[in-house]
């Protein structure tokens, strides 16, 4: 939606261009890192760890006598949209009280396989061999802690739109502007400040997924635009907010317009 574009018309020309160079230099994917785990099923988990395109994954779950056991995987894409895959390893080791530590004593032996599929941002499905044995669960994101995204914000963000009435409002933007955001719980307040153009609120109710955010509902600006919108991967850290978004306008000048994209901020001042 034009609105998207015009009040998330976030964040400085430094800022820009950092997360610009970011995006192309480093990103391969959604990141998959998180604690995956089925909430059914508590006791047994999966950590991804994503750098690039490669992913390191440590299972930790039980053997045939229920003693606890690690398994480890470096996994590399297949081919396969969201799929990684790689050989399965069993280790062993020192009693962690041993000291010194004697790296003689580990041992690393291969098991299997393990293939990790992405099926949305939140959910995804592992397969995994050890000694023959197989195993295929779907897993969600493990969510820790309600992330705060509260802040202020300076950047850019990338929009691309579709089916609006007035045909001059599609096609694709890419503007600076200021972002505030405000959290009380899992209310969440998003004023945009563009740089002369309308001022926009964003309200909505977040969910967190694992370190993945979604915030969804209503947006109105004082051009008289208003509209529906969700905000989600959205990543918060000390320095910095980053996120994609949908939109779609149901009133004001860029009525009928369907938005999509992406957009990064700095922060003004660490928290």
């Amino acid at each position: 939606m034009k609105a998207m574009h015009q009040a998330l018309r976030a964040l400085v020309v430094a800022a820009s261009l950092c997360f610009a160079g970011i995006a192309s230099a480093a990103s391969f994917s959604t990141d998959q890192s998180d604690l995956w785990y089925i909430q059914a099923e508590s006791g047994w988990g999966m950590q991804l760890v994503q750098r690039g395109s490669t992913i390191f994954a440590t299972l930790f779950v039980y053997g045939p006598n229920g003693t606890p056991t690690w398994y480890v995987a470096n996994m590399l894409p297949t081919g396969v949209a969201f799929q990684w895959s790689g050989d399965l390893y069993a280790t062993t080791g020192p009693w962690f009280g041993t000291v010194p530590f004697n790296p003689a004593n580990v041992t690393v032996a291969k098991v299997g396989t393990m293939t990790w599929t992405g099926q949305t941002v939140t959910t995804g499905n592992v397969s995994y061999t050890v000694n023959g044995v197989p195993v295929s669960k779907n897993v969600v994101r493990q969510t820790l802690v309600f992330e705060n995204y509260s802040g202020h914000f300076g950047g850019a963000i990338h929009e691309v739109n579709t089916g609006c009435a007035n045909p001059n409002f599609n096609g694709t933007f890419e503007n600076l502007g200021i972002l505030d955001i405000a959290q009380n719980g899992s209310s969440v307040s998003i004023v945009t400040q563009p740089l002369n153009a309308a001022v926009c609120t964003y309200s909505g109710m977040l969910t967190q997924y694992g370190q993945m955010g979604d915030v969804a509902g209503t947006y109105a600006c004082t051009n008289g635009e208003a509209g529906t919108f969700e905000a989600f991967e959205l990543q918060v850290t000390e320095f910095s907010v980053t996120g994609h978004f949908v939109s779609s306008a149901m009133s004001g000048p860029a009525v009928g317009c369907h938005g999509s994209g992406y957009f990064g901020g700095l922060r003004a001042t660490t928290i």
